[in-house]
């Protein structure tokens, strides 16, 4: 017999006509008497007409007018795409309730603000706050896949996403808020998560779910863009790209500044020590706390001047080298740390590498190391094997383990330093041997 989750739509259809209580969802009835009383439909939506590859196609002159008005038309096509799309969901929406039982941290009526409380941790059924990870990605994808089954709309949370409410009342009694937070409730089903965090993965996701690399094509539109709208570019840029708009601003300074130059350093115990004692000096504490001390950036953009080097690169360098080096007291095999982490990960339940938190791996090592030298050593056995990133997490942690097993990686120990009587960073070998 099946169990209500694994109930079709067309099932609950059914159940819901006959009036069946253990329906999650329940639809009322709208009578219709006569024709006065038909609810009327949205007016009827447009596909956009322009491609993304067709927008400056015919341009070889990128300083042309005419380049951003194709621009502002593609835009404007992806609003009509939008509003038309949110019409259709107020209209199948109108009479629709929340009807399932909620968690107390999904009965907010804000989806914009975080959920107000100091005592979730202590409370009987608290909310998840990490990273929304694969399991939930997916159970929202199931979630919206059921939605637009059961109540007949596009196939496109895209435009959900997108939509800013900027035209109407934001009260959250108005029918397009009403429907909105409707879905996002739809969306939080069987999730340990607030409205406020469903909606946010809901934006990122699926309003930015262009990644990776610019195109030459992308990158063509963004100088047309900042061109002619600077103030606003990241804004137009991040509807037309459908990319998030930190990772745009960042690719234009580097399109119009340069790429940051990672000028090489060959680092030694010279000026390993030089970089220490600066950054003593300008953090104005003891090399203990610096152990777990998060670090001001102008402290870094000092170090930066002294190096002539960007400070990321630096930043890389401490907390990935430098750090581990100095506080880890121990005498450590880095592929007997590798195969630890990989077993870990092997019995964790994270689904996919990206599911993995790193901050809390980390815990589970020696005193000092930090999680970016643990993702770094271990992302360096998992790099070349195909679709990493995607593949279940346990076959890449058993391919790991395979390829540490077959002395693929070179056996070395954990080069650890401290300063000697004269204040300068000298090698030690540490005896203390502890299981990882």
């Amino acid at each position: 017999m099946e169990s209500e989750d694994e109930r079709t739509p067309t099932i609950k259809r059914q159940m819901e006509r006959s009036g069946d209580e253990d329906s999650p969802v329940k639809r009322k009835r709208v009578k219709r008497e006569s024709d006065n009383n038909i609810i009327e439909s949205p007016v009827k939506k447009i596909e956009r007409q322009m491609e993304f590859s067709d927008i400056l196609q015919d341009f070889d002159d990128l300083n042309e007018p005419a380049c951003m008005d194709r621009i502002l038309m593609y835009l404007e096509e992806i609003k009509d795409e939008d509003h038309f799309f949110m019409e259709e969901l107020v209209s199948k929406l109108k009479d629709e309730d929340i009807t399932w039982d909620q968690p107390w941290y999904q009965q907010s009526n804000s989806l914009s603000r975080p959920l107000k409380t100091t005592d979730n941790e202590n409370h009987p059924e608290p909310y998840r706050t990490d990273t929304i990870c694969k399991a939930e990605c997916d159970k929202i994808q199931e979630n919206w896949n059921e939605f637009i089954k059961l109540y007949d709309v596009p196939d496109k949370l895209i435009c959900l996403a997108r939509w800013k409410n900027k035209d109407k009342s934001r009260l959250p009694n108005t029918p397009e808020e009403r429907a909105r937070r409707f879905v996002i409730a739809f969306l939080a089903r069987g999730l340990q998560r607030t409205m406020f965090q469903v909606f946010r993965h809901v934006m990122t996701h699926f309003g930015g779910s262009v990644k990776g690399a610019y195109s030459a094509e992308e990158e063509k539109i963004m100088k047309v863009c900042f061109m002619h709208h600077p103030n606003n570019s990241v804004t137009l840029l991040s509807m037309v790209l459908g990319r998030e708009p930190r990772g745009i601003y960042k690719r234009l300074q580097q399109l119009f500044n340069g790429k940051p130059e990672k000028k090489k350093i060959k680092w030694n115990l010279e000026l390993a020590t030089r970089f220490l004692k600066l950054l003593l000096k300008y953090t104005q504490l003891p090399l203990e706390e610096l152990k777990y001390r998060k670090i001001d950036k102008s402290v870094w953009l000092k170090l930066a001047k002294k190096f002539d080097q960007h400070y990321i690169y630096l930043q890389s360098f401490w907390y990935q080298t430098l750090h581990v080096q100095v506080f880890v007291k121990r005498n450590v095999k880095i592929n007997k740390l590798r195969k630890a982490v990989f077993k870990s990960l092997k019995s964790s339940s994270y689904q996919v590498w990206t599911d993995i938190r790193w901050k809390d791996i980390v815990k589970q090592c020696p005193d000092g190391f930090t999680h970016r030298f643990i993702y770094a050593l271990c992302r360096r056995v998992v790099y070349r094997i195909p679709e990493y990133l995607k593949k279940p997490l346990l076959d890449v942690a058993e391919q790991a383990l395979d390829k540490l097993k077959n002395d693929q990686y070179r056996k070395r120990r954990l080069k650890t330093l401290q300063f000697n009587e004269d204040g300068c960073l000298e090698a030690v070998r540490y005896d203390l041997k502890e299981p990882i």
